[in-house]
């Protein structure tokens, strides 16, 4: 696709490569993609277009510990996204720019930028967007370690989003892994293995609400094998185990969850 000359084909292709690395733990080639193709829109002048790869590489400088330079990413993207006169993508931008504070451990400027968002929300047509406000309200109370609270916002945020149905469309991707793992999170954190194994089965169910996040959906075998472990589930863990590090064999040096996953993974072969 990347060699076809229409526009929308090479969309698609820098798009789908971007997801396939992702899903394979490989975000530095995700970037590697992405990068060239903002240039090119700057070239051409598809603002619609840079603000959303400007988005997606936020997520990606999160993902891979770089809160900085995804807080300068969201920046780009909601000026991109002001130019192409775009609610939707101007609502990504803002939700970015509040969890990079969050991940740079301002979680005031967060809740500053969270209530931003919900006040852009409550302006336009998308009433139901107000799920991003609960996220990222979500994510300030996870990370408060105030649990009980984090899961009423993840679960209203849920509440809000549409049945699994698109692929193609930018404005209506399925982000239904998104939402669920920090609820799956939350519950885990609280010590409820239960309903937190609940809800990365259910990550791991999704179609295409997974597409856009394959390293969640890939983390969460990573998640479900620690579960089964805790609960002495020890062959359901070397399963998941091992799925977890065959989707991430080709994944970045250095992160933890592969790791770990080996160093458990051992100690459980070894009984």
């Amino acid at each position: 696709l990347l060699e076809q000359s229409e526009p929308r084909a090479v969309y698609f292709g820098r798009n789908g490569l971007t997801f396939l690395y992702l899903l394979q733990g490989r975000f530095e080639k995700s970037k590697d993609i992405l990068k060239p193709g903002i240039e090119l829109t700057k070239r051409f002048g598809i603002k619609w277009v840079e603000s959303e790869w400007h988005s997606s590489l936020a997520c990606l400088h999160l993902k891979s510990g770089k809160p900085e330079e995804a807080l300068a990413e969201s920046d780009e993207a909601w000026k991109s996204a002001l130019e192409a006169e775009q609610p939707y993508l101007q609502r990504r931008a803002l939700f970015l720019k509040g969890y990079s504070y969050l991940e740079m451990k301002s979680p005031d400027k967060a809740q500053k930028v969270a209530g931003e968002l919900r006040e852009f929300i409550e302006k336009g047509m998308h009433r139901k967007a107000i799920r991003y406000y609960h996220f990222l309200m979500g994510m300030i109370e996870l990370k408060r370690e105030n649990f009980s609270k984090a899961v009423e916002y993840f679960k209203e945020a849920l509440s809000l989003l549409p049945f699994q149905h698109s692929l193609s469309s930018p404005r209506s991707h399925d982000y239904h892994a998104l939402f669920i793992e920090p609820l799956a999170l939350a519950y885990y954190k609280a010590g409820d293995f239960e309903k937190a194994r609940e809800e990365y089965e259910r990550i791991i169910s999704l179609i295409s609400g997974r597409f856009f996040c394959g390293d969640i959906y890939t983390k969460s075998f990573y998640m479900l094998g620690k579960i089964y472990q805790e609960k002495g589930l020890n062959e359901k863990a070397i399963e998941h185990y091992q799925k977890f590090l065959a989707l991430w064999k080709d994944a970045d040096p250095g992160i933890q969850e592969v790791s770990e996953a080996k160093k458990r993974l051992a100690a459980l072969q070894s009984k």
